[in-house]
């Protein structure tokens, strides 16, 4: 049962959302979307091919696929893939995330047993709490991070059964499991592991000698260090690939802050909170209950006042770290997190529920009155809390909820003692109320997932015609090619981040954590959409640079916006269009030795262009002519940044024109630094479109004729800055050169 209840509660909580098979919607969503269900897919291809496992062409220039799997694809049971064709790929997804919430809720169970040395119905429950806490409804896309919080409890129960019982083989081979299938999250469950263990050691081994406590301390630590070197054969080059990523060398903090929010963290123990994702505070949600078992226990005389205080430090201990940058700086291995804070708070919600679990055989000690007491102070604790603290996400309904069903477990905790109910009468009705809690907190924290994070349709994304459309078409131009030809195509406009490996492509785009950081920085100075961190996309590309990288074709789910004269089409149908770059180079050939001496620019996109072009080849000749802007309009300044400045009452409209002197390709580039945008449209007489400017790159805006008048018009949107900046450059391609260096690579 308690592998039982949280699946089919989560199941529920999707099925009402409309997830397949019970509607037509997926579960995937924040990087869920964009890297791991890409990377599942291309795990599954690696598999299925028998390809290395060190490297992958797939993506981003050619990646260390070894790095990646690591961080990414490690869990065992993602082998599950195989089941499934990659039309149905978010359904694989689907079920591991199930299965892998199921197992949690089995391993605490079990982890209570061996701890407690006692079997119950409300241990049941106490899993359940755990695999569907605050920390996993916030996380669950995060789908690599849950095996960590299967393998804390599988842990910690071996560490017990080996100080208390001398069996020490399941210990060494969990800790490698857990550092081998996510060692991010399995470095926070390792640290906590260190800190709980001479409570656990102390808590086995009081009725010992010291000698043979010392010895039981010996084993552990030795067998400590056997499992960690059972996993660096994984490790050791994953870090070494780490190394260069932007997540190695952040700047420890040069001062000592404390956030001072007491009160915020005991608030996130309520239930039907808003889950944090992006930002926010930690998620420690494990239901209502701790927030009575938690005073009982530390207030029991039956447990042992040295066991209270070392709980009790080390619940304080992880507390703080919430509050304290530098704390929070180390445990997040020294390292500032991209957004999802606090992603150690797991650690937190075990160890409050291992306290309350304890703290529950001691109800019986306490009077109904005094059970009372504190349950209807914790009932007027929950407004209280919530008025103080403006941050928690917690509704008027949300606050009544909690505030009844905290009335309800006072009177239930509170009638523990009275000999009139049969025990187990009792423990049935708790159980029910655990029970209904954990479903209605499920439901609420999907909900919310969905309104913020938003789940989307299945047909689109790995399913559906069009997707099989991409498929064929990719399959037949791979066939046309031929082995070993080193060509690339990519997919527009994009579906996710990663679209070569979700549709089994080799193209350019990436996001991973374990992208070299050297490369991002490349690709952003010729224009390339960047996120400045652990990603590129094909985004942003010109016909010189899909040249240059060996992107021959482009698959187009939509025909395009601009007039397409260069590219050749060949093949299509009614849903996608296949296009060709002519001017595409062969994947090696012998460069310039100036080749060695190029960098780039910053924001100068086209002059980068220009220089990699002359250092690759030696040439003069110039690739990209700029062409300023004709005239102003709301703008002033330089013929590349504009400034504007007036109310923020309603929308502003600024337009730039261009005279267009000589016929061909042309591109603009925009930055458009952040500032809140209506809409970007470009004009000419024949036709308009609109641009996405959020992200500063390269646009490409087709075949221009000489003498057309081009038009850029940017729109704010009502409330935005009143005054700014923002980057806009206009440039020609000449064709004539780029045949002329591709006819060059070709003959070298």
């Amino acid at each position: 049962m308690a592998f039982v209840i949280p699946f089919v509660i989560l199941t529920a909580a999707y099925a009402a959302l409309q997830t397949f098979p019970f509607g037509g919607r997926h579960i995937l969503t924040v990087d869920l979307f964009h890297q791991y269900a890409p990377f599942y897919n291309l795990l599954r291809e690696k598999i299925l091919d028998g390809s290395s496992f060190f490297y992958t062409g797939a993506i981003g220039l050619g990646t260390n696929f070894y790095a990646l799997f690591a961080y990414y694809l490690a869990s065992p049971l993602n082998l599950l893939l195989l089941l499934f064709s990659p039309a149905y790929l978010t359904e694989a997804v689907f079920l591991i995330s199930l299965i892998k919430v199921g197992l949690m809720g089995f391993a605490f169970y079990h982890y209570l047993r061996v701890s407690f040395r006692r079997r119950g119905a409300l241990a049941v429950a106490f899993s359940s709490f755990y695999a569907l806490s605050g920390f996993v409804l916030a996380y669950s896309w995060n789908v690599m991070w849950l095996d960590t919080l299967i393998l804390l409890p599988v842990v910690l129960l071996a560490m017990i059964r080996l100080i208390r019982d001398g069996k020490w083989i399941l210990y060494p081979v969990s800790v490698a499991l857990l550092l081998l299938t996510n060692y991010y999250t399995g470095f926070f469950a390792a640290v906590f592991t260190a800190l709980y263990f001479p409570i656990l050691l102390l808590r086995y081994t009081r009725d010992r000698m010291p000698a043979k406590r010392a010895l039981a301390a010996g084993k552990t630590i030795l067998l400590s260090l056997a499992g960690a070197a059972l996993s660096a054969f994984l490790l050791y080059p994953a870090y070494r690939a780490l190394a260069i990523t932007s997540a190695a060398g952040d700047q420890f903090p040069k001062a000592v802050e404390m956030g001072g929010r007491p009160l915020a963290y005991l608030g996130q123990l309520f239930p039907f909170l808003q889950p944090t994702v992006r930002s926010g505070l930690p998620n420690l949600y494990a239901g209502l209950p701790l927030l009575i078992l938690i005073p009982v226990y530390f207030l029991s005389s039956r447990i042992r006042i040295r066991e209270k205080s070392l709980n009790g430090l080390l619940l304080i201990f992880l507390i703080v770290s919430f509050d304290n940058n530098v704390l929070n700086f180390l445990w997040h291995g020294m390292h500032y997190p991209n957004q999802l804070p606090y992603r150690y708070s797991f650690a937190a919600i075990f160890l409050l529920l291992t306290i309350a679990y304890d703290g529950l055989r001691s109800v019986r000690e306490f009077r109904a009155t005094e059970i009372g007491l504190l349950g209807f102070s914790l009932v007027f604790v929950i407004p209280v809390v919530a008025a103080l603290e403006p941050d928690l996400k917690l509704s008027p309904w949300t606050q009544w909820g909690a505030m009844t069903l905290m009335l309800a477990y006072t009177l239930l905790f509170s009638n523990f003692k009275n000999r009139r109910y049969k025990n187990r009468t009792q423990v049935n009705i708790l159980l029910a109320f655990m029970i209904f809690e954990i479903l209605l907190s499920t439901f609420s924290g999907i909900y919310y997932m969905d309104q913020n994070e938003y789940y989307g349709s299945r047909d689109g994304y790995s399913a559906g015609s069009l997707i099989s459309s991409v498929r064929d078409a990719a399959s037949q131009l791979k066939e046309s090619l031929g082995e070993g030809t080193g060509y690339r195509m990519e997919i527009t406009p994009h579906k996710t981040s990663n679209d070569p490996a979700l549709y089994g492509l080799t193209g350019i785009s990436i996001f991973s954590s374990t992208s070299p950081k050297a490369p991002v920085r490349f690709m952003r100075d010729l224009g390339f959409q960047t996120n400045g961190i652990n990603s590129y996309q094909y985004r942003g590309a010109t016909l010189f640079s899909e040249a240059l990288f060996g992107i021959r074709y482009i698959i187009s789910r939509e025909k395009p916006a601009f007039v397409e004269k260069e590219r050749r089409v060949v093949l299509g149908n009614d849903l996608i269009t296949a296009y060709e770059n002519p001017y595409v180079f062969p994947a090696a050939f012998l460069a310039d030795p100036g080749l060695l001496n190029y960098k780039g620019a910053g924001n100068q996109v086209f002059e980068n262009q220009n220089a990699l072009a002359k250092a690759l080849f030696g040439r003069t000749d110039l690739l990209f002519h700029t062409v300023r802007q004709d005239r102003a309009e709301g703008l002033t300044g330089s013929s590349t940044v504009y400034s504007f400045s007036g109310s923020a009452a309603g929308t502003r409209r600024m337009t730039l024109t261009y005279a267009i002197e000589d016929s061909g390709p042309f591109y603009l580039y925009l930055d458009m630094r952040s500032h809140d945008l209506e809409k970007i449209e470009v004009r000419t007489s024949e036709r308009t479109f609109k641009l996405d400017g959020g992200k500063k790159r390269i646009h490409e805006l087709g075949g221009l004729l000489a003498g057309t008048e081009l038009q850029l018009e940017v729109e704010l949107s009502e409330g935005a800055s009143e005054s700014g900046s923002f980057e806009a450059r206009l440039a020609r391609l000449d064709t004539g050169v780029l045949e002329s260096l591709s006819k060059e690579s070709q003959a070298a």
